[in-house]
This record gives structure tokens, sequence and C-alpha cells, in this order.
């Protein structure tokens, strides 16, 4: 496997906005790397996948969230008993590690992408643009906006089919 990204010239230094299903891929490996492929918000996702987000997590300063991505992450890491406790334990260690980038849900609500992608996907737009940050994704329609627009961004799938050789 390479440990190289796929685009060697793209900046790293604007920092990185890592998106809600990702993030809740992050929560649950480092929680338990073997509940990735069984929890069902991660499920599509293998071992290997989260190994490679952390070495794209490692290229990237800062790392960006925004409150919208948070509140969606808490919510979707419903795990079970000992392991939802670990799990709020280390989103709380991530949440103070990030840079948390202020966007009013009703900015956001004014952002080009809201009509079509909703709230959260608006707001990291948004912020991506002010902060001229780079997006990873694995949602195709925001990768596809967001490139349209020429906002740096990537797509994890995309990622994932270098890791394989495709």
């Amino acid at each position: 496997m390479s440990s190289a990204l796929p685009w060697p010239r793209l900046a790293t230094a604007g920092g990185l906005l890592v998106d809600t299903n990702l993030l809740v891929l992050f929560a649950v490996g480092t929680v338990n790397r073997n509940r990735i492929e069984t929890f069902k918000r991660t499920s599509q996702y293998t071992k290997p996948d989260y190994d490679l987000l952390l070495r794209v997590l490692e290229k990237f300063r800062p790392l960006y969230t925004v409150p919208h991505v948070l509140a969606e992450v808490s919510n979707l890491t419903d795990l079970a008993g000992a392991e939802r406790q670990q799990v709020r334990r280390v989103l709380k260690e991530a949440i103070s590690l990030l840079t948390e980038a202020e966007m009013p849900s009703a900015r956001a609500a004014e952002d080009v992408l809201y009509p079509r992608l909703g709230l959260v996907d608006a707001a990291i737009g948004a912020v991506a643009r002010i902060h001229n940050c780079t997006v990873l994704t694995d949602d195709q329609d925001l990768y596809l906006r967001l490139s349209h627009e020429k906002v740096n961004v990537l797509n994890f799938t995309h990622l994932r089919a270098y890791e394989w050789g495709i």
C-alpha cells in the first residue's frame, strides 16, 4: 500500500474539514477497530479504510469542523454499553483538537449548497471557502458540487481506489 496521497501537489497547509461519515468512522474505529464492519453507521468501511483515514488526517493542519457535523457525529455514534462511554470520550478528545469554525445556521442556509444538499453540507462548503481548506468526504453529491465550485475536495472513495491500485 502507498502511504502517499494520490495528489502530492495538493496543498495540505490550508487544513482539512472532515465530513460526518468519516468522523463517525474515526470515532468508532478508535474505540474498537473490530466494530467498523459490523456497526450500522460504518459497515461500508473496512479496517484498512480506517488506517487510510488516519494517514490522511496526519497530513493536514489545522483540522476543521463545524458544530453541525459534530452534532451529527454525536447522534450517529450510538454504540451500546461501555463502548458508548468510550466513543463519547473519543469525541470529547477529538473536539479539543479540532478547530471549530463558526457557521451560524442562518448563514449556512443562505449558501448556494443549501437548496440541494441541506444545512450540514452548506455549512461545510461555506467554511471550506472561508478558510480555503480541503474537504474530505465520501458523499458523492457534496464532492461533485464542491469540485464544480473549485473548492479543494478529496473523495474518500477515490483515495480507497488509489490504495487498492485501481
